[in-house]
């Protein structure tokens, strides 16, 4: 069951409504930090598992990595970005669908704010700017969902963290009774035995495919059909020689 979220604000953000949100432009500094293996990992689970929960319902997109941009200046001084966040995975429901080549994210030209955003914390992507600015910032565009993950428990004890946005501007943190967290659009993320990241279904309590499990049974399949083949062959070359 998915629960009617509200949206992020109205389409026109002007500095003057948010003169308290911190201007970032992400990746300034960090170009030469290398993302480690298990934050790639953790990353494209959710983003590939969370597509797959909200496959059927067109109205919702999800990215990863996109960039998100949130007000119409300063520009940065050398590149001339706009202010923007990329958060490792989010949630949109945009005006229009976005198809082809999507390069970013503009709220107001694009629609509303995301109704989820997914940050997997690590040495690149900084805890000040994860669980500090980002919590101003995604507060401040309303974004009803802001979950933190950290599989490692090295920058987050609690390995799965939700914050979800209050009436009054603020985000409350929440945890089910089993350390994992449940979204109102449905899907719930647990850490297995594995050290991995699991997106479950919350009514069926259905376990997605994880995008390396998919590519196992694809080659375990492959696999399967090329035995039978060779068996199909044997069996034809003995009726022959019969």
């Amino acid at each position: 069951m998915i629960t009617q979220m509200k949206q992020g604000p109205a389409p026109a953000i002007s500095p003057e409504e948010l003169d308290d949100i911190p201007i970032l432009y992400e990746d300034e500094g960090e170009e030469e930090m290398e993302e480690s293996n298990i934050h790639v990992v953790t990353g494209q689970i959710i983003h590939v598992c969370v597509g797959a929960h909200l496959a059927n319902l067109a109205r919702y997109q999800v990215f990863a990595n996109m960039n998100l941009y949130y007000l119409p200046g300063p520009p940065h001084p050398q590149t001339r970005s706009l202010p923007y966040v990329s958060p490792d995975v989010m949630v949109v429901e945009p005006l229009d669908p976005l198809e082809g080549e999507v390069r970013s994210y503009t709220i107001g030209r694009d629609g509303p704010g995301p109704l989820v955003t997914v940050e997997t914390l690590s040495q690149r992507s900084g805890q000040q700017r994860d669980k500090e600015e980002k919590v101003i910032v995604y507060a401040r565009l309303a974004v009803p969902e802001y979950i933190l993950v950290d599989v490692t428990g090295a920058y987050l004890p609690e390995r799965l963290l939700l914050k979800r946005l209050q009436s009054d501007g603020t985000y409350r943190d929440e945890r089910d009774t089993d350390g994992g967290v449940t979204s109102n659009l449905g899907f719930r993320l647990i850490i297995e035995a594995d050290s991995q990241v699991r997106v479950l279904d919350v009514v069926t309590g259905r376990k997605y495919v994880r995008p390396r499990e998919a590519q196992a049974e694809a080659d375990a399949r492959q696999a399967m059909a090329e035995k039978i083949r060779v068996l199909q062959e044997e069996i034809e070359k003995l009726q022959r020689n019969s």
